[in-house]
């Protein structure tokens, strides 16, 4: 009986061993599908968040992307949280913060450096009528005056472009539709 008693003693003591030694290893490696998996997982959750990047590297989870909110980007961690549940170590959220531009920002640029606003229109101006190559543009004083041909069908969508630059104002008595 003494014999079975020590027996069983080895036994659990080699059994504490294995435990301490290799049960938290087995668990702490995670195979590349487990992570794979959880990345699906995650990116599904995040299907209406257009232009979040998920990386997930042993369970550690990073977002990656830009966002125009705080609230939006807790919105996307919270996801992240409950479509990964226990299977997350930690969440690494690097997306960032884009405020949309007040409406009336380019007015108070406008102010602050007056006569660089021009060139700065201009560009903007320059890289709408790389879609309208029958017509030409010139900015002054912060307004900007359209000469040339145009279908009318393309008229509004010209003009709209034009808008959201958000000039001084649009001259448009030099163009003619056809």
């Amino acid at each position: 009986m003494n014999e079975n008693k020590t027996i069983r003693m080895r036994l659990n003591r080699l059994l504490l061993i294995f435990s301490f030694g290799v049960l938290p290893f087995v668990h702490s490696c995670r195979s590349p599908e487990s992570d794979d998996k959880l990345k699906s997982k995650i990116e599904e959750a995040l299907i209406d968040n257009e232009g979040i990047a998920v990386d997930v590297e042993e369970g550690n989870v990073t977002l990656n992307g830009q966002l125009g909110s705080d609230s939006l980007k807790q919105v996307v961690e919270d996801k992240t949280k409950t479509a990964g549940g226990e299977n997350i170590k930690s969440i690494h959220n690097n997306i960032m913060v884009n405020l949309p531009e007040p409406e009336d920002a380019r007015e108070k640029y406008h102010e602050i450096v007056e006569g660089a606003v021009d060139s700065t229109i201009t560009r903007d101006v320059n890289r709408v009528l790389e879609d309208f190559p029958t017509i030409t543009a010139q900015v002054k004083d912060g307004i900007i005056i359209v000469t040339g041909n145009i279908e009318k069908t393309r008229m509004d969508s010209l003009k709209k472009r034009l808008d959201h630059i958000k000039p001084k104002g649009i001259d448009m008595k030099g163009v003619t539709s056809r």
